[in-house]
Parts: C-alpha cells; sequence; structure tokens
C-alpha cells in the first residue's frame, strides 16, 4: 500500500471528489489493520489544524476517546444535509470513517478487551447463492465459486464454464427464476446485453417475449440494472426495444439507463434512477411520473412520493457497503437480516423509528457492525443463535 494513496483517497472523500470505486478503494484500506498507524496520523493532522478541537486531542492518551465521543455524538442526530460548514463536514468525515471500518480502531479496542462478552459463533456474511429454475420444472444451485451467470443458448458462468445439470435444449426460449436466498447474491447477464445485480432475498423472473415487442422481467426484492441498448427492425425503421421492470407495487419503463429497485414485501417500493431515464406506474399503469438522474421514486400504497437523492448511496450495496443517510433502524436491520440470514426482533416497536446514517463494509462480520450501531445509537443488542433481539440501552 502506498502512502501517498492512503492520503490522496482520503483527502478526496473530505473534499466530496471520489467515484464509487474510488469510495470501496479506501474503504478496503480502512478496514485493513496495517494501515491503523496511518490513519491515526491522517486523522489527527486534520483534527489538530481543526481549531475548535485540535486542542482537546494532543495527546495520544485522549485521542481515541476525544475522537470516538465526538463523532458518536454526530452521529446519533444526523445533521440535515444542506447544513455544511467546515466543521460538521470534517466530523461527517470522520463518523463515517470509524463507521467505514466497523468503528476501526475503536471497535477493535472494544472487542479485545471487552472480558465478559458472550462467546458465540460468529455470524458471516453473505456470498454468491443462488438457484435457477426454468419453466419445465428444472432447478439447479448455482455455484458458490461463481458470482455471475450468463443467460444465452446455453447457461454460462461468466468464466465460460457451462451450468452443470442444465442442457442446452432446455435452455432456448424458455422463461427462468433466478432466486436469491437470504445471505446471497449474484450477478445477471441477460442476452440483450443488459446487466442485473441480485441483493438477498430476491427473485427475478426473466420473461421471453416471442413477438420481441419489449424486454420484460418480474423482481420481488432489490436490483440493480444496467440497461442495453435493443433495437427491432421494421421495414426500413429500428425500433428501440423498451426494457419493462414489474414489481408487485409498480412498472417501470426504461430504454436505456441504470437504476436500483427496492420492492420487498412490507417496505414501500423504491426506485433510483442513476443514469437516463425511466417512467414508472402504479401496476394499472395509473399515476405515470418521469425519474431524472439522482432522483428516488417512493410508492406507499397508490401514492408515487419523488426526492432528489444522492444515487451512489443506494447502489453501494453492490460494491460492498451498507450506506444508509437518516434511515430508520429498522429499514437498515432489514438489510442486515437479509444479508446474515438472521431473524430480527425488537422489544419495543418505538426503537425502529430511530435514525442512523454512516457506511459499513457488507463483508464484516455480524458482531461488528453490532457494536458499531450500538454505540452509535440508544439501541443494544442481544443474539441467541440466529435471532437477533434489538433493546434499549
Amino acid at each position: 500500500m502506498q502512502t501517498s494513496r492512503f492520503s490522496e483517497l482520503f483527502e478526496g472523500y473530505l473534499a466530496n471528489t471520489l467515484t464509487p470505486k474510488e469510495m470501496l478503494e479506501l474503504e478496503q484500506l480502512i478496514a485493513d489493520e496495517q494501515n491503523d498507524a496511518q490513519l491515526r496520523q491522517l486523522i489527527g493532522r486534520g483534527f489538530k489544524s481543526d481549531p475548535i478541537h485540535g486542542e482537546q486531542l494532543d495527546t495520544e492518551d485522549n485521542w481515541l476517546q476525544g475522537l470516538e465521543q465526538k463523532v458518536l455524538q454526530t452521529i446519533q442526530q444526523p445533521k440535515p444535509a444542506k447544513i455544511i460548514s467546515f466543521q460538521n463536514k470534517w466530523i461527517r468525515l470522520v463518523g463515517a470513517i470509524v463507521l467505514l471500518a466497523g468503528l476501526g480502531l475503536t471497535i477493535h479496542y472494544l472487542v479485545n478487551n471487552d472480558a465478559n462478552a458472550p462467546r458465540q459463533a460468529r455470524v458471516l456474511p453473505g456470498g454468491n447463492k443462488a438457484t435457477i429454475r426454468l419453466d419445465n420444472g428444472t432447478q439447479v444451485d448455482l455455484s458458490e465459486s461463481q458470482s455471475e451467470i450468463v443467460l444465452g443458448q446455453q447457461l454460462a458462468y461468466a468464466d465460460g464454464s457451462l451450468v452443470l445439470g442444465v442442457a442446452a435444449e432446455d435452455v432456448s426460449g424458455r422463461n427462468m427464476v433466478i432466486d436469491v436466498p437470504k445471505g446471497g447474491t449474484y450477478k445477471i447477464a441477460l442476452p440483450d446485453g443488459s446487466k442485473v445485480w441480485l441483493n438477498a432475498d430476491s427473485r427475478l423472473r426473466y420473461i421471453v417475449d416471442r413477438t420481441a415487442e419489449t424486454r420484460t422481467l418480474e423482481l420481488e426484492g432489490e436490483a440493480y440494472f444496467e440497461v442495453a441498448h435493443q433495437y427491432r427492425t421494421k421495414g426500413k425503421e429500428k425500433i428501440l426495444l423498451p426494457f419493462v421492470v414489474h414489481t408487485p407495487g409498480q412498472t417501470i419503463k426504461v430504454l436505456g439507463t441504470s437504476f436500483n429497485v427496492t420492492a420487498y414485501n412490507g417496505e414501500p417500493d423504491r426506485t433510483t434512477l442513476v443514469e437516463g431515464k425511466v417512467e414508472l406506474s402504479l401496476p394499472d399503469g395509473s399515476n405515470k411520473q418521469y425519474l431524472k438522474p439522482n432522483q428516488q421514486a417512493t410508492i406507499r400504497g397508490r401514492a408515487i412520493t419523488i426526492a432528489d437523492v444522492e444515487s451512489s448511496g443506494y447502489i453501494s450495496w453492490k460494491e460492498g457497503t451498507f450506506n444508509f443517510s437518516d434511515e430508520s433502524l429498522e429499514i437498515i436491520l432489514n438489510q442486515v437480516a437479509r444479508w446474515y440470514a438472521i431473524d430480527v426482533e425488537f422489544e419495543d416497536a418505538n426503537l425502529k423509528k430511530l435514525k442512523f446514517e454512516g457506511i459499513i463494509p457488507r463483508y464484516e462480520n455480524l458482531d461488528t457492525l453490532l457494536k458499531t450501531l450500538e454505540k452509535t445509537g440508544d439501541v443494544r443488542f442481544e443474539r441467541k443463535g440466529n435471532l437477533l433481539l434489538v433493546r434499549k440501552k
């Protein structure tokens, strides 16, 4: 690891100029314990240059305690996004960094010094898991050593190896369902060149349209789509075929774009546009709305609400992070439960409304993630096997 690169990415985050790939690179550097010393140096240098906080954090002994206290106070009570002074922006940076590393230095300290903590088996994060089911009844578990399946005349993985258990003649022209369980994720390359990333506890039905008038998918759960252009020739005219995604709560029509859809049972449907343009409506075709990049449509019942958002935060799951901004604990733990394949039970329904913001790697073990949330809110967790109990502090 080059010291200058770490510093460059660190400064880029402070200036809010990092791309999603650079953000992931920074997360990986921060999560590496070998970089703890430089992380201390970078954060300490920034705090010492801050006249408000620097004088309180000059020594190694009180550096960690003071940093932790200020960061956690800030995260516990998120500030409105529009109010950004240098002080708030810096605390936001450090808060994100501490959360990025699963409370990095502080969580490492807490875990290694909590001698009274009950020992139980670690709950590990999800991985590449999916099942594909054809409409003739054929069903196959996809390889966990692969991450992408390519739909075509044959079913193959991205490296060209064939999916065992499915004959070539069974695939052509058939509808199929790709089912990703809790604790899983998988990428699908469609025959037209479009790509779909399926998140945990999600199902995607690919429907063959023999008239070639449209490309149609049905989704339950969460998926990120990168849609390729596909044309049909009609006489001398080239017609751009629409790409349609149906969920239980909405219909989304696109011509060529990138967007994320969340459609889990019990949660409002959310469509977040990254690039291009989409038309969405209720399942019966009513209440048509159009999204621009960095806009999100939320559907509750028959009401569609459109808001401006930072779209990168809503697609970070496919890059390996949980990213939440002023999000309720209920929604956060729904995401956690799906990824770690656990059940969640709230002692007090009011705890569901607690709000958090931050970024945490999805590949941390569950206990590290829970300690992060405990340190940033009025909540504590008790785990009994795969059941997570949520209680007041």
